[in-house]
């Protein structure tokens, strides 16, 4: 599959491969055979260091770098690489705008050193970029489907750059699926939930309820978007204990009472692309190609003993201060609700009717 925007008659233009990352370890011992896809913009490029430390597989990122972002981005990575020994499971690709924001120069021509790897000056933080300056729309689903698609293994998990693994979720996977090869229609939904600020991201399902015993996390989003991310089964979930490995918990699907519901899963390169009129600011960018999956009749198994956590600290919502932000968030709310009425009537039109596939 290929990425529409990004195609020849895209406003899009991929850079593939900048970084090639490796299918072995250093001792040459095969990595498991599952892809975490990730993606962010320039600013967040440092993000993908931790992933890096806790996925035992790939990981191929895609980084959207319009103009001078390009620079920072590389810059960012160059330093990553010096640091990290970890960084040889990863795959970068950069993404940018056909017109007016080409990149820049992205040749580091200064002395290399090692410099501080902690980072404290990379996260945690927006940076001054060119997409903030000029208020260039972040295009996620062309990132998300750019960083799958170029993964290098038939199995992916598509993720965001600020979620975290639980430990051992790639090779545990992995175990419990004995060597079957993936199948048409069935994914494996990961839980998202969100821990305090500097509070250790939890490494086990153990780690994790004492912190949500503690009111230290909470299902991700629960704050800003009741339903996006409160799965089918969380109770079951919560009230069993650590199994001490990656194992199903129920069968399920994408339909009401569940039909606002985004997750994240491990599926396949094949299933259907993220749609890329959609952009991040206008929210819920994943919703339509849930619709796709409930209408092709995908069946979803919610994993136990696996979970991916949002480190950054737990999201609120905003003040109401800042009226010319809010402004234009409304204003790209407003966008991607009216894209999705016209992705909904097309996608209702190729697919038989599924009344329990609601909008």
């Amino acid at each position: 599959m290929s990425s529409p925007e990004a195609g020849e008659k895209g406003p899009y233009r991929i850079l593939p491969f900048i970084i090639r990352g490796g299918i072995k370890s250093p001792n040459d011992k095969p990595l498991p055979k599952i892809t975490l896809c990730t993606h962010a913009t320039a600013d967040k490029v440092y993000h993908v260091v931790d992933i890096v430390k806790k996925w035992e597989g790939p990981v191929s990122f895609s980084v959207f770098a319009p103009g001078h972002d390009a620079k920072i981005a590389v810059d960012m990575l160059d330093r990553a690489c010096r640091c990290e020994p970890e960084m040889y499971k990863l795959s970068v690709h950069l993404i940018f705008l056909t017109t007016d924001h080409l990149p820049a120069n992205i040749i580091n021509d200064k002395p290399r050193s090692k410099g501080d790897c902690a980072a404290w000056d990379l996260q945690w933080h927006e940076l001054d970029t060119e997409r903030i300056r000029n208020r260039l729309i972040y295009p996620i689903n062309v990132a998300r489907n750019v960083a799958r698609n170029l993964a290098t293994t038939s199995r992916v998990l598509v993720s965001d750059v600020e979620l975290l693994p639980s430990d051992k979720l790639a090779s545990g996977f992995m175990q419990m699926i004995h060597g079957r090869p993936p199948r048409f229609g069935l994914v494996f939904v990961v839980p998202v939930f969100e821990i305090e600020q500097h509070q250790r991201p939890p490494r086990n399902k153990s780690e994790l309820m004492n912190a949500i015993t503690n009111g230290l996390a909470v299902y991700f989003h629960k704050y800003i978007c009741l339903h996006c991310q409160r799965f089918p089964g969380m109770t079951r979930w919560m009230l069993r204990p650590d199994p001490s490995r990656v194992r199903p918990l129920i069968v399920t699907r994408r339909e009401y009472p569940h039909h606002r519901w985004e997750p994240l899963y491990i599926g396949t390169r094949e299933d259907p692309l993220y749609n890329e009129e959609m952009s991040w600011e206008g929210r819920q960018d994943k919703m339509a190609q849930m619709l796709e999956m409930c209408l092709m009749n995908y069946r979803l198994i919610i994993l136990d003993g696996a979970f991916l956590v949002h480190s950054p600290g737990i999201k609120r919502k905003a003040s109401k201060l800042n009226l010319l932000k809010n402004n234009l968030e409304q204003n790209y709310e407003m966008q991607n609700a009216h894209l999705y009425q016209i992705i909904t009537r097309r996608l209702l039109k190729q697919y038989p009717v599924n009344r329990r596939c609601r909008q």
